[in-house]
Parts: C-alpha cells; structure tokens; sequence
C-alpha cells in the first residue's frame, strides 16, 4: 500500500465515481476509511518475477519472510552467527540440510509444561538413510547442516554422521540454544539464562544455515522443517532445491515443501 499524500503511486477520492489516473496504484477515500489496489498487487514482494510471478509458493514465501523479518538487534546476532557457523568455502550445491524437529513435537515426551506431542517422530537412522539416499543421487555432495531443537536428538544424529559418513564436514549452529521445546515460554525450566530473544535468534539462525543447501531431509508433519524447505526453493542459495520426506503431511504447505508445487488431484488423499 502506497502512503497517501506521500507517493505519485496514490489518489485520495471524495467519491467513488471520481476519475482518477489509471497507472496510480492505490486509492484512498475522502470520506470513509477504506482503501484498493489498483494494480501491481505484488510489487511489495520485491521478487524477481514483479507483478508477473504470482505462484502460491513465491507469494507463501513472501509472506513469510515478512513475518519472520529480525528486529536490526536480532539481525545482527544472525549474521554473527552464520558468520562463525558457515565455513567461508562451503558450496549450497554440495550441501544436505536436516533440520530434525523433535523434543515436545513427539507423542510421549515427558516434557513438563508443553503440550501432548502430535507427531510419531521418525527415528535418526530414517533421517541418517536420507542422507545416504542424497549421496548415491549425488556422490559430490561435501557438507552437511544438522540442526535441533533437541540437542540431545542433535548430538546424537551427529555422532551417527561420523561414524557412517566421516567424509561430509558437518556444520552446526554455533550458539543454538536448544532449549528442547517448540516453545518460546517458560525457558528457565528448559535452559539456563536463556531468553525469548535466545531462542527466536537461534531459529532463524537455523532457517539461514538451511537456505545454504540443495538437499533437505525433513518431515513435512512439522511447520517449521516445512517452513524451511519453502523458503529455500524460493531464497535459497543453491540451485535447485530436492526435498525427501521421512514423515509425510498431505495438505498444501507440506506439498509446497516437498516438491515446490500444488499436489496433483487426489494426492492429500494418498498414504
């Protein structure tokens, strides 16, 4: 939306049958509170596309990066982060991404103060067989991202890494609070001195390392893996984008996840 009185993109009417200039882009009333686009709907987007790319995919991502936009201070802590996370040679083409939700994500967690857990959550050697899925489709493949909230999920998957795969250089979120819980709320019962800000640096902290690979393995059954599989086929930094999908949702965003698209007619039906 263009400001009024602030923009040649913007008209303020005093009646709806008023006549205005056709390429103005927003229309205000004089006399009631309302306003329309008139055109260039997406141009706020700032995607390659302009007005022109309107996939659900590009205006979903869009969306969300407008969402998870960091205050300039949280900002900051990201790019210090990535800084001492990433090693300066590594090659999003050559890279696997596993971000592993789990902690209070799965049924039976005794984590005190979350909710029930929704998810029956695979376990790490599922994740650890898509890795050794994405090595036989591209035996170039150097790096590997492997992020958690639970760090003890996460010590774990990497210890399984380099004992079957000593070859891939893992990369790790240097910093990551883990605080064991999808939860933002109640972290002195999880971590000590850690805070809200904490945990909200650490995840899009998380979400960038990810942009920074081709291949993700991932389970559509949780938002956030999907979140970062839909951002980086749109702001990632490789190429193309492969998603393998160890605990399949069937709805749109998870399909979105997966394969970039809308699912064909009748797949959220499928097993």
């Amino acid at each position: 939306v263009d400001p009024l009185h602030t923009s040649d993109r913007a008209a303020d009417l005093s009646d709806a049958k008023d006549e205005y200039d056709r390429s103005i882009r927003t229309l205000y009333s004089a006399r009631k509170l309302w306003y329309r686009l008139t055109n260039s709907k997406y141009s706020w987007t700032g995607l390659s596309g302009g007005d022109t790319d309107h996939s659900t995919i590009n205006m979903l991502a869009a969306t969300l990066a407008y969402y998870l936009r960091p205050k300039p201070y949280i900002r900051e802590q990201i790019d210090k982060r990535l800084r001492q996370s990433l090693p300066a040679d590594i090659d999003p083409d050559r890279t696997i991404g596993v971000p592993i939700r789990r902690s209070d994500k799965c049924k039976g967690h005794n984590i005190t103060g979350s909710a029930g857990g929704e998810l029956d959550c695979p376990p790490l050697d599922v994740y650890l067989n898509g890795v050794h899925q994405f090595l036989d489709f591209d035996p170039l493949v150097e790096n590997v991202i492997v992020t958690s909230e639970d760090k003890a999920a996460c010590d774990e998957f990497v210890e399984l890494l380099k004992k079957e795969l000593p070859q891939l250089r893992i990369v790790l979120n240097v910093g990551d609070v883990q605080q064991g819980t999808g939860s933002g709320t109640k972290l002195e019962a999880y971590v000590d001195q850690a805070s809200n800000v904490d945990v909200v640096t650490s995840a899009l902290t998380s979400m960038h390392l990810h942009l920074r690979a081709r291949y993700f393995v991932i389970t559509s059954l949780s938002t956030w893996t999907s979140t970062i599989a839909v951002m980086a086929r749109v702001y990632g930094f490789a190429s193309e984008v492969y998603v393998h999908d160890v605990g399949r949702n069937h709805n749109l965003f998870s399909a979105l996840a997966r394969k970039g698209c809308e699912p064909i007619h009748g797949e959220r039906m499928k097993n």
